[in-house]
């Protein structure tokens, strides 16, 4: 089996996992919607062995499991022997979180314990498991397994994972009909308002009607305390109505990655919107052994596409002394244009 890499930086992770959502959200019959999540994951979680099950509310015991990439004989294996002493489950099932095995317990710590000889029997080296969250309940998990060639699941997996599992409270529920779009729009927000992802709810007219706190903190990080809220929805509106990344250039450097989808059960009355405030790129040794310490502020401006004007505002100094930086840059690297400039930035980080 090919070693899994995780190739695809998070933007891409972000808008396959925004277009798995779309797709789930479209589905009223369970069996479709489970069907495109297994059809879906892949692209996002990676992993030979992947399971769902589902919960009676107030019950850990399954009423419903499926599975791709293993067969009934293991799950009835993991059923009975497994499934209460694994460690893993009962830790998310405490604490409502994802969780990895080798961060739980350490390598050794996993393959030391009683449950890594059951799931190992399905080439099982790695596990993760998620929550699926409805306001407080848990109404199943997901499962995750990769065998050593495949490589662990890494931090970025959990986030991905975070997200995901608590729209697809949302998204069961609304295919068994058990719930209505008020009852929607509160427990997905209770659910995520910790959570490392930001997350806007706005309705049709873009009207902002939930901000959680990571989105919040990007919001105040970008904009300061006292923006309003038709900002925010302006900010909304002009990324729905592109459809694709928003990135706002202005003297704060502002670089903003916005996506939507609707929210399962409320047709296209509630939307979805994730916002990240997108770092700069890291910088590597063998840049910084090239440039000088401002060189690299105004490079780092140009990947952001922003032109010589708006750089020499940003850091305070003349535009003459922008184009002078600018030269000294194309000459260092030999090249004669800022889209080669930043080609040859991404080429030499890369190669670090």
């Amino acid at each position: 089996m090919n070693t899994i890499s995780n190739t695809s930086n998070g933007d891409n992770i972000l808008t396959n996992l925004n277009k798995m959502i779309c797709l789930c959200s479209s589905k009223t019959d369970f069996h479709e919607l489970e069907s495109e999540f297994y059809n879906s994951i892949s692209s996002i979680i990676p992993a030979h062995a992947t399971a769902l099950y589902l919960f009676k509310l107030t019950k850990e015991k399954p009423i419903y499991i499926s599975s791709k990439g293993v067969d009934n004989d293991f799950i009835r294996y993991y059923e009975k022997k497994g499934r209460e002493v694994d460690p893993l489950r009962n830790w998310i099932m405490k604490k409502k979180s994802p969780n990895q095995s080798q961060l739980l317990l350490g390598l050794t710590g996993w393959r030391s314990h009683p449950v890594y000889n059951i799931v190992k029997t399905a080439s099982i080296d790695f596990a993760m498991q998620a929550p699926i969250i409805n306001g407080e309940n848990i109404i199943g998990t997901i499962n995750f397994g990769r065998e050593y060639s495949e490589g662990p699941f890494k931090e970025q997996d959990l986030q991905t994972i975070s997200i995901l599992s608590h729209f697809l409270g949302l998204a069961i529920i609304n295919s068994l009909g058990k719930q209505n779009i008020n009852d929607y729009n509160e427990k997905f927000c209770h659910s995520v308002h910790n959570i490392k992802q930001g997350i806007i709810i706005a309705d049709n007219d873009f009207k902002i009607s939930y901000v959680n706190n990571s989105a919040k903190g990007i919001i105040i990080k970008n904009f300061g305390n006292n923006v309003s809220s038709q900002r925010i929805s302006d900010l909304v509106k002009t990324a729905c109505n592109k459809d694709e990344k928003l990135v706002e250039k202005s003297n704060n450097s502002l670089n903003l990655d916005i996506r939507l989808c609707h929210i399962p059960g409320t047709g296209k009355r509630q939307r979805i919107v994730f916002i990240d405030d997108n770092p700069p790129p890291k910088v590597s040794g063998t840049v910084k052994s090239i440039l000088t310490t401002r060189e690299i502020e105004v490079l780092l401006l140009v990947e952001r596409g922003m032109q010589n004007k708006q750089i020499a505002n940003e850091l305070g100094v003349s535009v003459n002394t922008i184009k002078r930086h600018l030269d000294n840059m194309f000459g260092k690297f030999n090249v004669n244009s800022r889209t080669k400039l930043i080609s040859k930035f991404y080429y030499l980080n890369s190669c670090s």
